[in-house]
């Protein structure tokens, strides 16, 4: 029965993955148009971001809460906008 549960629950995160994604790289979009900069790197950043580099980048508002990320984050940003 754990097993089941368990299956369950990693097939349903697996599944929400694209769609948290896609939420990051709108987000990013979204940020750039706000703030404008680029938003070339949006698609590449919701590919490379983790779980938990993404919850973070999702919270971002605006440029003071750059300066708060983690390294994770940080190095996520840093891969898809070398020039930031």
């Amino acid at each position: 029965m754990k097993t089941i549960a368990l299956t369950l629950a990693l097939s349903a995160g697996l599944a929400l993955a694209p769609a948290y994604a896609g939420d990051l790289e709108g987000h990013c979009e979204a940020y750039a148009a706000e703030n404008g900069s680029d938003a070339s790197g949006c698609a590449c950043l919701a590919e490379t971001a983790d779980a938990a580099a993404t919850e973070e980048l999702l919270a971002v508002a605006s440029p003071e809460d750059l300066e708060g990320l983690s390294d994770n984050a940080r190095g996520a940003v840093e891969a898809c906008f070398p020039e930031a």
